[in-house]
């Protein structure tokens, strides 16, 4: 929904500017335009190395492309770990190697797409469960070093966000110095027509509204969709976690999934009865 809420706040401002009386050629500068987005790129390239730049596009795109989790993504990952633990029980955990080695060729997990294409949660899943298969890893274990994958996962996620989030504060800020420019250009034409003069102010009023714009309007209310992506995201995790961990550690594997279901966000959790169709039935 980020396109459609940046299409209703402009409209929203431009028709109450416009019912006002104002007019929208006044507030197209191009002059303010550069120096705003201008200095706010270069600060942004001044506080983020490449990697982290890289991060921010990728966050950035990923915002405007929207999340691709949801009930459906769940119902998927769960019945894909109903089967690879149902099958490790029946034929013990050497019986995964296969599917876990190349999930491409499993005829268990080719068959989810939306758990295929995930690439993060599926190499998640699936080294998790090598750990275990190679014995590099005791059961008792393994908590502690999902964990730990967790945690680095949340710190790195955050890192282009620090970067975004300082960037939309010092926007007004940045505003001001285009109004405080736009004001030296206005007191050089101050012994011109006070038509010339008023455009002038007028021009450098601009570039406060433009900082104040950009950070309130655009850039904190994408930030707010890349956090919550980002919390979806490792609950994604999380679920993968808990479904193993209970496993590993004894439970059946309708258990195992139980636990899952429940670590599931409320507005995306499926039911008790979607998730034993799915588990049960066949993709």
């Amino acid at each position: 929904m980020v396109i459609p809420g940046i299409v209703f706040v402009l409209v929203a401002i431009l028709t109450g500017y416009s019912i006002a009386g104002g007019h929208i050629s006044a507030i197209i500068q191009p002059a303010e335009f550069i120096t705003i987005l201008g200095a706010s790129f270069g600060t942004m390239i001044i506080m983020a190395p490449k990697k982290i730049m890289k991060g921010i596009f990728g966050n950035l795109t990923h915002a405007f492309k929207g999340s691709k989790l949801g009930k459906q993504a769940y119902l998927d990952v769960l019945a894909v770990m109903f089967k690879l633990f149902s099958l490790a029980r029946k034929q013990g955990l050497l019986a995964l190697e296969s599917h876990v080695g190349d999930p491409k060729k499993s005829d268990i997990v080719s068959k989810y797409p939306s758990l295929l294409h995930n690439h993060h949660a599926l190499e998640f899943l699936t080294e998790s469960l090598k750990l275990v298969i190679d014995g590099s890893v005791q059961p008792e274990e393994l908590e502690n070093l999902l964990d730990s994958t967790l945690d680095t996962e949340k710190a790195e996620n955050h890192m282009p966000v620090n970067v975004l989030t300082k960037v939309g504060d010092g926007l007004p800020g940045i505003g001001i110095v285009g109004a405080v420019l736009g004001i030296i250009i206005t007191m050089g034409h101050i012994d011109g027509p006070p038509s010339e003069v008023g455009h002038h102010v007028a021009s450098a009023l601009v570039g406060t509204f433009l900082g104040v714009f950009f950070a309130y309007c655009l850039i904190n209310p994408v930030i707010a969709v890349i956090e919550q992506m980002h919390a979806e995201e490792s609950k994604f995790l999380e679920v993968i976690k808990v479904g193993t961990l209970s496993f590993i550690g004894g439970g059946t594997p309708a258990t195992a999934v139980e636990y899952a279901r429940r670590a599931i966000f409320s507005f995306d959790r499926p039911t008790m009865e979607e998730t034993e169709t799915a588990c049960k039935g066949a993709k």
